[in-house]
């Protein structure tokens, strides 16, 4: 059963301001107390999960009485020739850019492979957790929810400006507006 647009789009601003509130003013004040980099991200993560996979999966199965591992895509089928597509150009990706790297800063990867188990745990905390939460926000539930009202193109295009515009409260509150943002929201468009 497809909600009318009213109730997503009233729904979707409700989560809106529910993450300005979270991503500054309790940002601040919780996020921040926590001296632990690691402890800081596993909480933030977790309050990433309960505030945009939680609520997602609870709208598509109370208001659209839809099974939620199915309509969030986490139970679609695993296409092996596209994950291996996929890992290719990340491996391809990836030593293109390790080898820019190299030659024209000198960095090399030796203090990521000397890193500590708690550098590690935090980078694949940001790497890892951070966009799963936030792919199954806007590619399992934004994105399917935008494309059942309108062509995929203008679906696609309104949920990344939606995921663009939701790192800003954060931003702004943080260094005020700058032009990096415009930049970096480019950047990850």
């Amino acid at each position: 059963m497809k909600t009318n647009t009213k109730t997503l789009v009233v729904s979707f601003c409700i989560f809106y301001l529910i993450w300005i509130v979270r991503a500054t003013v309790f940002y601040n004040a919780v996020d921040l107390s926590i001296e632990s980099e690691t402890g800081r991200l596993i909480f933030s993560n977790v309050i990433k999960f309960l505030l945009w996979v939680l609520p997602a999966g609870l709208y598509v199965f109370y208001c659209e009485r839809k099974n939620t591992l199915i309509d969030l895509k986490i139970a679609s089928p695993i296409s092996w020739r596209g994950l291996g597509i996929g890992f290719a150009a990340s491996v391809v990706y990836f030593v293109l850019v390790f080898t820019v790297e190299k030659l024209y800063s000198g960095r090399t990867l030796m203090p990521l492979l000397h890193a500590s188990a708690s550098a590690w745990l935090v980078t694949f905390a940001q790497v890892f957790f951070s966009p799963i939460s936030e792919e199954l926000l806007f590619r399992g539930f934004v994105l399917p929810q935008l494309m059942d009202r309108m062509p995929f193109w203008k679906a696609n295009m309104i949920q990344a400006i939606l995921f663009t515009t939701m790192h800003w409260p954060n931003w702004i509150w943080a260094n005020g507006f700058q032009v990096w943002i415009i930049v970096t929201s480019i950047s990850i468009f």
